[in-house]
């Protein structure tokens, strides 16, 4: 079957190749069944939209107008291409190929398509090293964009918040409470009584009027005992009153209580949830994510389920039961003045739908503006010393503004849609029971069935009737606020996490320190590898060097061995396990990092060099610390030990902090150690003392340490150079210096700059 065929009629969404381009291939002595890849560009090279079909056959690439004409310029032989990669500009990017050493513009194609584009490549790229291609990888369905709709998601395979049902969400969320079903058992329970007691005063108010002090009827004697029977009458009616008052707010306090309760512990149990599933993500989730906006959906989100049990408790449900109840009662007493306060409901459902329809979508936008300000203060206080060193005080307060401004204008306009809502929907409610009035007044007057202590019984229920349904006007605006913020929360435990462990996974409960990478290739943008084909064994006990320029790599193959992210191809082993067959927990546990920035938390010293052996003895974190050099300064803190550090480790100098990290890594005792530019940040005696601590740290371990100052790799058993994202050189110092490549001349290059400083 040729690929033409099988691409059409797989399951993904393939568009056919135009008739006039077609034509054009024939022209071109292309046959059609021997065309392999095609995707359609939206710019010519100029960058005027038009539609131009890159079309690629085994042994040619072609850009093809959709008109049918062709530039011949733009179309060469695969066999001279060395290379296909994306050049990005402003707005659009261009698919070039790298043709006998000159880069070639085969389309250009907004950003819109730059996905489709980098699948492309990723064919291209496979089928000039002879793999096998389909076009349908080419035209799968994105992972970030909604297969319905086209929103981009938060995540890949996330649910996507347009197309999600809402009813769903409700069930969700009930769901939730089965731990809880007793207590909801027993809530609703108590508000069918709370009910039951609200219509009591009406009904015992009918009985004051027309029995007690039978109000309109013709004066009688006082026979002997009739007053002080109705006197006693009128005692036991207000008793029943008080006792039906009293009654309904002790149980209103007991609902409260209860629904206190189990709001606050769902959630409690819905934040933990979330931080679980948080920790779960992969590092690359944390790249796309702000930290102000999983701070507003872990915490501020998560607070509207504690809301919605209070609304089902003493809100929104309860004015529903009582809305049906009241009805039925007030049909039972006079159906005919029932049905007036039935006029104003389809205006009620209009206003309510046109509501809806206006002003739920702006509750996406109302959270999105508020997790920008999250993330906007998250920022300027984390890097306020640097906010301050270059007095940008002024230039943050107005990017602040900004932020804040744009949760103000969309939080006022919300607000202003309710306050004339509201309003509007009260008056058209206020119109039944004027009705009522006057038709009710009627009847009176003309004794026609009913009677003054009805009527007021009547009324009374009816203000009791329109209380509540008014209220549940109000309800699309707490709704949409609900449905919004669980919405978010649903996101994240919807999200899968980018990386398992595997339901088989092994533990790793031994570590001797081998690791190899065989052809591994990975990108952060899967279409674009950072790290290209790179092999590489350690044996245990080694110490490996890695050295190149800023953005060749070397730090991806560090989160790589770690197991941060997992590779596109290619496979990395540790004790010839791969890492993707471990427990990350386990592989994690056997290594040791200690990055060039070493974060300590706001903890005590002792307490930040125990991170990672939490039950560690105080003797054991003495060791550490005088193996790392640590414990003279440490013992010069006030409280020593016990010091309580700021954020981020204030209160110790660089080095310090460097070397409390050091103890760290040491008291965990791993069986591979890797050191990302540990010396790189400070002066020369920090810097000789993180030396003395490191001698100490790698002895008896597998090493892999990054360094720019290549003076410190000099006794490594082995140094790679990264070049692109590939293994350029390799060797021990005095081999890569004897092959004068790259990492002679970057030895050359530090040599001369060490000379010049000495002579400054």
């Amino acid at each position: 079957m040729s690929p033409e065929i099988k691409a059409e009629s797989g399951s993904v969404n393939v568009q056919p190749l135009p008739d006039t381009v077609r034509s054009r291939l024939v022209q071109e002595g292309v046959r059609p069944e021997n065309v392999c890849l095609w995707a359609e560009s939206d710019l010519d090279l100029s960058g005027v939209p038009a539609w131009v079909w890159v079309v690629v056959t085994r042994d040619r690439v072609l850009a093809i107008p959709a008109n049918g004409e062709q530039a011949t310029d733009n179309s060469f032989e695969i066999q001279k291409v060395s290379r296909f990669k994306i050049r990005s500009t402003i707005g659009s990017a261009f698919l070039q190929a790298l043709v006998e050493g000159l880069p070639v513009d085969v389309a250009r194609f907004s950003n819109a398509r730059r996905e489709r584009f980098s699948r492309l490549l990723e064919q291209l790229e496979r089928l000039r090293q002879g793999e096998s291609v389909s076009v349908d990888r080419v035209y799968e369905n994105s992972e970030l964009l909604c297969e319905k709709c086209g929103l981009p998601l938060p995540a890949p395979k996330a649910p996507c918040p347009r197309c999600i049902k809402q009813g769903a969400v409700f069930v969700r969320t009930l769901k939730m409470l089965r731990r809880y079903l007793v207590w909801v058992v027993i809530l609703f329970a108590l508000m069918l009584l709370g009910i039951a007691l609200d219509m009591m005063p009406p009904f015992l108010t009918k009985i004051l009027v027309d029995d007690v002090l039978k109000v309109g009827a013709q004066p009688v004697a006082d026979v002997q005992g009739a007053l002080a029977d109705r006197k006693q009458e009128l005692l036991l009616v207000v008793l029943c009153l008080v006792g039906a008052t009293l009654a309904r707010n002790v149980l209103n306090m007991i609902i409260g209580r209860m629904s206190s309760t189990v709001g606050t512990s769902i959630t409690f149990d819905i934040r933990c949830k979330l931080f679980d599933r948080v920790q779960q993500f992969s590092i690359d989730y944390y790249d796309r994510h702000p930290v102000g906006n999983l701070l507003q959906r872990v915490h501020g989100d998560a607070e509207a389920f504690h809301s919605f049990v209070n609304q089902v408790a003493g809100g929104y449900l309860l004015n529903v039961l009582r809305v049906i109840a009241i009805g039925i009662v007030l049909f039972s007493m006079n159906w005919r003045l029932a049905s007036f306060i039935l006029l104003p409901i389809p205006l009620v459902i209009l206003g309510t739908a046109i509501y809806w329809k206006r002003i739920y979508p702006r509750y996406y936008k109302l959270s999105d503006s508020s997790s920008k300000v999250y993330s906007t203060l998250n920022a300027i206080f984390s890097g306020i010393r640097l906010v301050k060193a270059f007095s940008q005080e002024k230039k943050e307060r107005d990017r602040f503004v900004k932020n804040i401004d744009y949760y103000r204008g969309t939080h006022m306009w919300v607000q202003k849609s309710v306050s004339t809502f509201s309003p509007i929907m009260a008056f058209i409610f206020s119109l039944g029971g004027l009705i009522v009035w006057y038709a009710g007044g009627q009847l009176v007057l003309e004794n026609r069935g009913v009677t003054l202590g009805t009527l007021m019984a009547f009324l009374a229920y009816l203000s009791m009737f329109y209380g509540p349904l008014q209220s549940l006007t109000d309800m699309s605006n707490w709704l949409s606020g609900f449905l919004a913020a669980s919405q978010r929360v649903f996101d994240i435990l919807d999200t899968p996490p980018a990386m398992e462990d595997q339901p088989d996974a092994k533990p790793l409960d031994r570590v001797t320190g081998s690791i190899e990478l065989d052809r591994v290739t990975f990108g952060y943008d899967p279409y674009n590898p950072v790290i290209k084909d790179v092999s590489m064994r350690i044996d245990p006990g080694q110490m490996i060097g890695i050295v190149g320029k800023s953005g060749s790599g070397k730090s991806t193959l560090i989160n790589l061995i770690c197991r941060f992210y997992d590779i596109q191809k290619g496979s990395v082993r540790i004790d010839g396990r791969d890492v993707r067959e471990l427990r990350r927990q386990d592989l994690r546990r056997h290594i040791g990092l200690v990055l060039q920035e070493p974060f300590l938390f706001r903890a005590s010293i002792a307490e930040n060099i125990a991170y990672g052996r939490p039950d560690a003895t105080p003797q054991e974190i003495l060791d550490a610390a005088k193996a790392a050099y640590a414990h003279d300064f440490i013992m010069r803190q006030p409280l020593g030990y016990d010091t309580q550090l700021g954020e981020r480790g204030a209160g110790l100098s660089g080095g310090e902090r460097q070397r409390v990290s050091i103890a760290r890594a040491l008291l965990c005792n791993p069986a591979i150690l890797i050191l990302d530019e540990a010396t790189s940040s400070v002066d020369t005696e920090s810097e000789q003392e993180i030396q003395r601590a490191l001698a100490v740290l790698c002895r008896g371990r597998t090493t892999i340490a990054i360094a720019h100052r290549l003076s410190t790799l000099k006794g490594a058993d082995r140094i790679y150079v990264i070049d692109d994202g590939r293994v350029a050189e390799f060797g021990s110092h005095g081999e890569l210096m004897d092959q004068k490549g790259i990492y002679y001349k970057l030895v050359k290059i530090q040599t001369e700059l060490a000379r010049l400083e000495d002579k400054v």
